[in-house]
């Protein structure tokens, strides 16, 4: 979604408060309703709706920070979440959703792609489709069968090449720039563009396995 990884900035008093972590989705109308918003030095999480954003560009402005609302955790992620069949066949996490005007339309994991109509119940670290699912020879493409019809989910599973393992130690990484923004698995900042490895950055990338990526992002 076009608002992930947007900074967020306060229009009353210019701070920027934070950027933009996750999308809020609305479960019932399988829809995005708003966004999550962490504040970089604190890494508190709060949640801004859709309709308390006042304008979204470059970057997203509010009006002022009482908008935000603090949130403990992001109960309405589905990043990272397993997705199941009716019969309990795994067709792997979910790394990635398409939105079209708001409405999900699909959710992609490392194996498939599911439309957001499959889905029958999102709980805390799975996601359940309708009907069961019925794997041929081949285990692509899927088949998902629902009460309606039967669907066709297409794998978009591809060779993957390992990256080889990066053992460096923060020595090499300190006082280095960033060639290129690096993200962690929910699209929390590990460092921007330009911004120099600290010891903070390089054991937070550590911590997410992205020490591959902090590596390549090496300005040369």
């Amino acid at each position: 979604m076009e608002y992930l990884a947007k900074k967020v900035v306060d229009e009353s008093t210019g701070k920027m408060i934070g950027y933009v972590l996750d999308v809020y989705v609305d479960f019932q109308k399988m829809a995005a309703s708003g966004l999550f918003v962490v504040d970089e030095e604190t890494e508190a999480e709060y949640l801004l709706m859709f309709e308390d954003i006042q304008k979204a560009w470059d970057v997203v402005l509010i009006s002022d920070f009482s908008k935000l609302e603090f949130v403990s955790s992001r109960e309405r992620n589905l990043f990272g979440k397993e997705v199941l069949s009716g019969d309990g066949c795994s067709l792997g996490t979910v790394e990635s959703l398409v939105f079209e005007k708001r409405k999900l339309k699909f959710l992609c994991t490392d194996k498939a792609e599911i439309a957001s109509r499959l889905v029958s119940f999102v709980g805390e670290d799975c996601v359940f489709l309708k009907g069961k699912s019925k794997r041929k020879n081949n285990p692509r493409p899927f088949e998902l069968i629902s009460s309606e019809q039967k669907v066709e989910v297409l794998s978009m599973e591809k060779e993957k090449v390992a990256p080889e393992k990066i053992n460096l130690s923060y020595n090499f990484f300190a006082g280095k720039l960033a060639a290129v923004d690096v993200f962690g698995y929910n699209n929390e900042k590990i460092i921007f563009k330009n911004e120099k490895i600290t010891r903070n950055i390089f054991e937070n990338a550590k911590k997410h396995n992205k020490l591959n990526e902090l590596f390549f992002a090496i300005k040369k």
